[in-house]
């Protein structure tokens, strides 16, 4: 964790601006480009979710900005952050399931899966969830792959202020390889112009896994 030393960084204002909202959040929602990724995803028999998910954790690592956090109401700067994202049991009730953090997609979905069936044998606030509920190092993500949508709010905490993102991703739209995502962050850490290169290096990671995914089918 790096501290950001608040008094030579360009968002000071902003920060301390934000830091007595009510709520400091804000959200966007847009239509993110899959491009072939579903296609090549089922070519190679993986999972276009976790598929999606590995080029998302990608992106993060990639823009410093989607790991700051707030920590004793001081910004800092996490060096790497997991992806908690919500899976379905077969009783339909959620789990709360920590992502793998390899920079191999085979790996991250191995590990990832073999986290997921653990995660889902155990109760809602069970060891998974405990270890790391406290901890800035993440980043939330909901999946409601049912519907498309163009909004979203979120539950939350009368005191959730540590600037961890919240990103929701909904039903993808096959014709046009079209995938809705909420993306909440904090105002005082990231402004609008930050999302914009957060997607583009989103969907930058996309068609890198696109192109792998190709290279290795020709192998």
């Amino acid at each position: 964790m790096k501290k950001i030393v608040l008094d030579f960084w360009e968002r000071k204002e902003h920060f301390d601006f934000y830091q007595d909202f009510a709520d400091p959040n804000f959200n966007i929602t847009t239509n993110l480009n899959t491009h072939s990724l579903y296609i090549k995803a089922s070519q190679a028999d993986l999972s276009f979710t976790y598929c999606y998910l590995y080029c998302l954790s990608r992106a993060i690592e990639e823009c410093d900005f989607m790991r700051y956090r707030i920590v004793d109401g001081c910004p800092v700067e996490a060096e790497k952050v997991t992806i908690s994202s919500t899976f379905l049991r077969e009783d339909n009730t959620f789990r709360f399931i920590t992502l793998s953090e390899s920079s191999n997609v085979n790996e991250f979905i191995r590990q990832s899966e073999e986290n997921k069936n653990v995660g889902l044998s155990q109760p809602l606030m069970g060891e998974m969830f405990l270890s790391t509920c406290n901890s800035v190092e993440q980043v939330y993500v909901s999946i409601l792959p049912w519907f498309q949508f163009t909004s979203f709010k979120h539950a939350r905490h009368g005191e959730d202020n540590l600037g961890i993102p919240k990103i929701i991703f909904g039903k993808l739209n096959e014709d046009k390889n079209s995938l809705p995502v909420s993306i909440e962050v904090h105002h005082g850490l990231v402004d609008g112009y930050h999302l914009s290169l957060f997607l583009d290096e989103f969907q930058r990671q996309i068609i890198a896994l696109c192109c792998h995914l190709e290279e290795e089918k020709k192998i």
